[in-house]
Formats: structure tokens, sequence, C-alpha cells
């Protein structure tokens, strides 16, 4: 009973509408992927306008799909400024189905931003109880509370996830990475050295070599941090995601000039999704480069194509202002440089010594 009253909930919401056939989830899965591309970009309202077309693509029943999309829309809806509105789609979803741990999790990250802690704990511990063999999960419930200030509240969660038995590449990155962030490097590297061997084996891929060149970075060993992150790059040089999160890591370890050619390549692949934040992280990254002269072009251009940008806008203004000082600079050099030469111009070498051209 408690289930059709939730079924009838979500389709008041909004969240379901009657509909049959490949053709309808074709449709709904188009619309997802461009309401997550948008969300990308930063276009929330177009995100959930999308999320809420591909659900009512759905036939008569809730599935995972729809889950997954709800999930996503009520992600929109909280970076929208909504947070009200994304709770209560998390709060249908779970009188659906009250195990759905995804659910759990983005309620208690949404009642942490609201600084309600005593309602955000109580949901993770719900997220962790029906997380099975979700590592991300567990994962990113440590990294939140960790940024709240609650280290060992997420630690807990760590361990627990270390609990979880598995010898596949899945688990042995994930482990890795658990030791990663518990700072145990040596058990780290372990971990991800098998899975760096199945992957390259399988012919599969997952984050197990960049989480190797971070492990190897901690450890002191730069070359061998260098030779996974090269190839980590390599994997996904399609991917423009993948390399805009190294032009991100690139840019914290102040290595800019690695960081821009991330974003840039990121640039060059087919149609990337987060093409504004890979065009903003490259401007950054030329301005800490002190090449504000392409900087300055690049903003430019960029705030005509989003001008919704408003830190953009005034950055701008702030590279105009660099580069004019920077050429002001520049010209008085060159004036000081040609009269120091002009002052210089045949003059008798031998007239510093106060001789003249006998010698005497």
């Amino acid at each position: 009973y408690r289930r059709i009253i939730a079924t009838a909930l979500l389709t008041g919401m909004g969240l379901m509408l009657t509909g049959c056939g490949e053709e309808k989830t074709e449709n709904a899965l188009a619309y997802r992927k461009i309401g997550i591309n948008a969300m990308a970009e930063g276009n929330y309202e177009e995100a959930i306008n999308n999320f809420q077309l591909a659900l009512d693509q759905s036939k008569g029943q809730i599935r995972n799909l729809e889950l997954d999309i709800c999930m996503q829309k009520a992600e929109a809806l909280y970076l929208n400024e909504q947070p009200e509105d994304a709770i209560a789609v998390c709060d249908a979803v779970l009188d659906y189905d009250k195990s759905y741990a995804t659910a759990y999790y983005l309620r208690g990250n949404l009642y942490l931003q609201q600084g309600d802690s005593e309602k955000a704990l109580a949901d993770y511990e719900q997220a962790a109880k029906y997380a099975d063999a979700d590592y991300e999960i567990y994962i990113q419930l440590y990294e939140n509370l960790n940024r709240a200030g609650m280290k060992a509240e997420g630690e807990k969660y760590l361990n627990k996830a270390l609990e979880l038995k598995g010898k596949g590449r899945y688990y042995l990155t994930n482990r890795g990475y658990i030791y990663y962030l518990m700072g145990d490097y040596e058990n780290a590297k372990e971990q991800l050295l098998q899975a760096v061997a199945i992957e390259q084996k399988e012919g599969e891929d997952d984050k197990a070599e960049l989480y190797l060149a971070q492990t190897a970075e901690q450890l002191g060993d730069e070359q061998t941090a260098a030779q996974y992150y090269k190839a980590y790059a390599e994997n996904h040089a399609d991917d423009s995601i993948v390399l805009e999160e190294l032009g991100n890591m690139a840019m914290e370890k102040e290595d800019y000039a690695d960081a821009c050619a991330y974003y840039q390549k990121g640039l060059q692949t087919s149609n990337p999704s987060n093409e504004q934040l890979l065009r903003r992280g490259e401007i950054a990254a030329l301005e800490q480069l002190y090449e504000f002269e392409q900087a300055k072009e690049k903003m430019a251009q960029y705030v005509l194509d989003y001008p919704e940008d408003e830190q953009a806008a005034r950055e701008y203004l702030f590279l105009k202002t660099r580069t004019a000082v920077a050429d002001q600079i520049e010209e008085e050099k060159q004036t000081a440089e040609a009269a120091q030469a002009s002052d210089g111009f045949g003059e008798d070498p031998a007239a510093e010594d106060g001789s003249d051209s006998t010698g005497q």
C-alpha cells in the first residue's frame, strides 16, 4: 500500500507519466544526456527541464532509470538554489523505495549544506547501510564530512568500505584510493599496482593510473607520478571531463603549463560538454603563466559567448588593465634601450681613459 501511495506521489510531482515502448526509453536517455550536459555547463534551469522531459517519457512503472533521473533532477534543483524542492524529490523517492542509498546520500548532502548536521548524519548512516559495494558512496561520505570539519565521523565510512571483500580491478582500485585517503601510501601503492596490471591485461580503464600517480607523488617519486599521469591522460585523450579534472589538479599543484595543456586538449575533443569550464580554466592558467595578452584575447571572446558570467566580465577589465600596463612598461624599456644605444654611438673607446688617438 505504501508503494502505491509513493507511486501516486511521484506521479503527482510530475516524475512519472504513462507511455511505453523502446522509443520512449531512447527519448528518456536522450533528454537525460542533454540535462547532464546542461548541468555541466551551469545551465541548471535547462537541466531541470530536460530531466523532467526524460521523466515524462517513462512508462507506467518506476525503474532504476527513472530513479536515477530523479536524483539528477534533485541535484540540478539544489544547484539552482531550490534545496527544498530537491529534498522533496528525495523524500518522494524514499517513500517509494526506502533502501535507495543514493537518495539518502543526496538528501544528507542537502541537510549538511543547510547546517543540519543531525539530519545529515542520520541520512548518511542510511546511505552506508544500503550502499552494498558502492565504494563511491563511502568515499563521498568521508570527503563531505571531512570538508565539513567532521573527519573522524567520515573515517568510519572508509574503514567500513575496507571491509568489502573482492579481488577484481574494481575492488583493488577503490581499496587503493581509500588507503591513499587514509595516508597509508604503501598499501595504496600495493593495491593500485595490482589494479593497473589487471587493467592493462583486460584492456579496461578506470582511475587506477590516476590514483597511482597521486600516490607516487606522496611517496616522493615524481618520475613514476609523471609516467602514470601521462598514461591516464593518453587513455582519456577524447574525454573532456577527465582532461578538465587533470587541468584542475595541475592548477592546484601550481603546474600551470601542464594545466593549460590539459585544458587545451579538452577543448580539442569533439563537442566537449564542459567547454565553458575548459575555456575558463585555460584563461586562468594563461594568467598564471603571465601570458596576459593571450588571456585577454580569449577572455574577450569568452565574455561574448557567456555574458551571464559576471565574474569573468570583471576579470576581463582587469586583464585589459594588466596588458595596458605591460605594454607601457615594454614601451618604456624599448625607449630606454634606444636612448642608451644612441648615447654610446660613435664614441671613441680611447676617450674613456683620457688619451687621444695618438695614445698621448
